[in-house]
C-alpha cells in the first residue's frame, strides 16, 4: 500500500491558489468561477480576478468587513469550481479535481 501510495500521490488540496488558477485561466479561455457556499465566489477569466461592481461593494470592504471576506479566504472554504471553456461547456469539478488539474499545469 506504501509503495503505490509513493508511485501516485494524491493531491495536496492546499496548493490551489490564486495565482496557480489566474496562470491557469491566463493560458487558456476559460472562467473559474470559485464557490464557497457561505462565504462567496471569486469569478477569474483571462488571469484576472473580476471584481464585483460598486454598486454591490466598495472594494475597500473586501477582506476589510464582515459578509465581505478576502479572496483568499473564499478560495481557502471553497467547495466547487466551475470551470466555463471556449466552447461555452461548463464543467464542476470538486477541490480534488481542481488540484489534480493545476498540477497538470
Amino acid at each position: 500500500m506504501l509503495a503505490a501510495a509513493r508511485h501516485n500521490p494524491s493531491p495536496n488540496l492546499s496548493e490551489i491558489t490564486l495565482e496557480k488558477l489566474q496562470q491557469l485561466t491566463g493560458s487558456s479561455n476559460t472562467l473559474i468561477t470559485i464557490d464557497a457556499p457561505l462565504f462567496g465566489s471569486v469569478m477569474i477569466f483571462n488571469g484576472r480576478v473580476l471584481h464585483k461592481g460598486a454598486s454591490y461593494v466598495e472594494p475597500e470592504k473586501i477582506g476589510n468587513s464582515i459578509g465581505f471576506p478576502a479572496y483568499g479566504q473564499i478560495l481557502a472554504e471553497a467547495s466547487r469550481f466551475w470551470i466555463v471553456d471556449e466552447n461555452g461547456i461548463r464543467r464542476r469539478k470538486c477541490r480534488e479535481d481542481m488540484a489534480k488539474l493545476l498540477e497538470e499545469l
